[in-house]
């Protein structure tokens, strides 16, 4: 039964980040919310724990509901045991379905569900060279922007690293300063403090006046790298700070998951302005 599933889920470990990624890897999954990074970066935010298993894990998710979970990631066997204990239960709900997802439970499942797409969930995608190179009318307006931000101000670009690493959090806390609370910035510095178990490749950006930028994210797969944090104290220059760490990524990463726009149109419209070359739509899921 899900409740005694629910009795089995405990908060996100660092721990736990080989079997998830082994789990992950052997199902070709590449959602941003399925990586352990963001897991473990957003689960105090979001309300998330984890049930985990040798063929799969599966993500409860209390901000949206008692009985919300992701879809499941693993085995077929473990996915058709998790949809069958859902359907016997009251409020069951499913969170960042996946198309092929949706298409197996109504293989497995036939009537047995329905789905509404999520558009706060979905998860957009750049092309690097592209991100880098800036050609063409569709990148106009982005292309002006990292120029006047690089032309602004006398640049030094470090690698993110422990020698900077204070230096880089005095950012966050500046930036945080100026700004309401809304819970990523405690993600952020929960980044920063475990960076390097986490695998995280950054830069921190400097100017004449000091230490000014910070951005950092994760490869989730052998082509994508999950941008998780940009935070400047210079208006206007996101895009550029976004633009320096591209160019420094591993030639093998050809896409940038930008991840979700939370349904807030401002960072939506941040993220459309990013000239995305696709929108991995998502759904939830309910049973009928």
């Amino acid at each position: 039964m899900l409740d005694t599933m629910q009795q089995r889920c405990r908060p996100i470990q660092l721990e736990d980040r080989p079997i998830i990624d082994e789990i992950r890897a052997k199902t070709g999954h590449t959602l941003s919310a399925h990586a352990f990074t963001s897991l473990y970066l957003w689960q105090n935010a979001l309300k998330l724990s984890v049930c985990l298993e040798d063929d799969a894990f599966f993500i409860r998710f209390l901000l949206r509901g008692e009985n919300a979970w992701f879809y499941p990631c693993g085995s077929e066997e473990a996915q058709i045991r998790f949809l069958q204990m859902g359907l016997e239960c009251q409020d069951f709900s499913l969170h960042y379905v996946r198309q092929e997802d949706m298409d197996f439970i109504q293989k497995q499942f036939p009537d047995r569900f329905r789905f509404e797409e999520a558009w706060g969930d979905s998860e957009y995608i750049c092309d690097r060279m592209a991100q880098i190179e800036m050609q063409g009318g569709a990148y106009r307006n982005l292309r002006a922007k990292v120029r006047k931000a690089r032309e602004r101000h006398n640049w030094i670009i470090e690698p993110l690293g422990p020698e900077n690493m204070e230096e880089a959090k005095h950012v966050l806390f500046s930036w945080e300063a100026l700004r309401e609370r809304t819970g990523d910035g405690d993600a952020a510095l929960i980044g920063l403090t475990e960076f390097e178990a986490l695998g995280f490749q950054g830069i921190l950006a400097r100017t004449e006046e000091g230490p000014q930028a910070v951005a950092f994210g994760k490869t989730i797969a052998p082509d994508i790298f999950d941008f998780h944090v940009e935070k400047t104290l210079i208006p206007s220059t996101v895009n550029y700070v976004k633009w320096e760490l591209y160019r420094r990524l591993p030639e093998q990463i050809k896409w940038i998951n930008l991840e979700e726009d939370l349904n807030l149109p401002g960072l939506k419209n941040n993220k459309l302005q990013a000239v995305p070359v696709a929108i991995t739509p998502l759904w939830k899921g309910i049973p009928v």
